[in-house]
């Protein structure tokens, strides 16, 4: 089973996600993660990758996201993808605006794995991710109890947090000291995917319920999942396996200092946080226009999907292309918002 998840904020909440390229509403902004969500629902559907789809997410009245955010998800739906309510109960105490939903995906894990049989291999995955090869990823799911994961190469002493506590990995390390456990610079823990059975993921939802706790006690937090489940692993509360070989972090776009990845066509998930009003998007768009026989193609030709989502690089022509294709959309926003305005008054 697949499993996606979407935190929808309220009105008036303060929310920041630098890559989303959509900070201006609510609505706007659960629209461009629905678009992230079909586009990776599609790519395993298009393939007929054998798998359950599952959107946990705490989107009450799908009236509040507008015709757009509607339709998209009909088309979820269409896809054969369940849609489970799930709250945020462990969301970061200071509401830190810098990714607030990060922690999100533990109650995505409480409310699936609560109506799946303990032995049930889940995999969850951030919204921006294209399934390249689902049966490669499948199989390399770790023995249980271990869970698996991303480990992401962050330096000892590089941010990979926010906070007074455990922003890095040394501090991490540091924090496990203080708490019992003293060791070397543990492997960060990315939050971009999570593979384990029902009933082991469940397990790591109520140590890190128990975590936050036990920090809540000294008045420390840590805000972002990346830094609950890295102290998880350092405490040795948490086996993690690391699935860099099948899945991982592509940078793409012109402007990122990111090393590239080496032959990301050996891997069979992309993680593609800047294309998310990007490529990701426009596939979308796509797909709700019921153009899929271009998509089916794609999918199945590694070469035309490495172009397809910038993976490949991007030349001076992709450039031009793609930043004409979002000024496009920028004006037809503005036009539709006035339009929406104009009606109203």
């Amino acid at each position: 089973m697949v499993v996606q998840y979407l935190y929808v904020h309220s009105e008036g909440e303060a929310f920041y996600y630098p890559t989303a390229r959509s900070n201006s509403s609510v609505s706007r902004l659960a629209n461009r993660y629905l678009e992230c969500a079909l586009t990776q629902a599609a790519s395993l559907r298009v393939v007929d990758v054998d798998c359950s789809l599952v959107l946990a997410t705490n989107l009450g009245d799908r009236r509040m996201l507008g015709r757009r955010g509607g339709r998209l998800i009909g088309e979820l739906e269409s896809l054969g993808v369940d849609i489970v309510s799930a709250q945020y109960a462990h969301r970061p105490e200071d509401d830190h605006a810098h990714y607030l939903s990060s922690r999100y995906v533990l109650d995505a894990i409480a409310a699936v794995s609560e109506r799946q049989p303990p032995e049930r291999q889940l995999w969850l995955t951030d919204l921006d991710c294209v399934w390249v090869d689902a049966k490669k990823v499948f199989a390399s799911s770790p023995p249980t109890p271990e869970i698996g994961c991303l480990f992401v190469s962050y330096g000892p002493d590089e941010a990979g947090g926010s906070g007074a506590h455990g922003s890095t990995p040394r501090g991490i390390s540091e924090l496990a000291a203080t708490m019992g456990v003293a060791g070397g610079i543990p492997p960060w823990i990315g939050g971009e995917l999570l593979s384990g059975t029902s009933s082991t993921l469940r397990s790591l939802v109520e140590v890190c319920t128990t975590l936050d706790a036990r920090l809540a006690e000294e008045g420390k937090r840590l805000p972002t999942e990346e830094q609950i489940l890295t102290l998880a692993g350092a405490l040795g509360l948490a086996r993690f396996h690391d699935l860099s070989g099948v899945a991982g972090r592509i940078p793409t776009g012109p402007r990122h200092d990111s090393p590239a990845v080496d032959d990301p066509s050996s891997l069979g998930l992309w993680h593609l946080p800047a294309e998310k009003g990007l490529s990701l998007r426009r596939t979308a768009r796509e797909i709700t226009r019921g153009r899929m026989t271009r998509l089916h193609t794609d999918f199945s030709t590694p070469g035309r999907l490495e172009r397809r989502f910038n993976v490949d690089g991007t030349g001076l022509a992709r450039r031009l292309r793609d930043d004409g294709w979002l000024a496009t959309q920028r004006i037809c926003d503005a036009l539709r918002s006035f339009s929406i305005r104009k009606r109203a008054t």
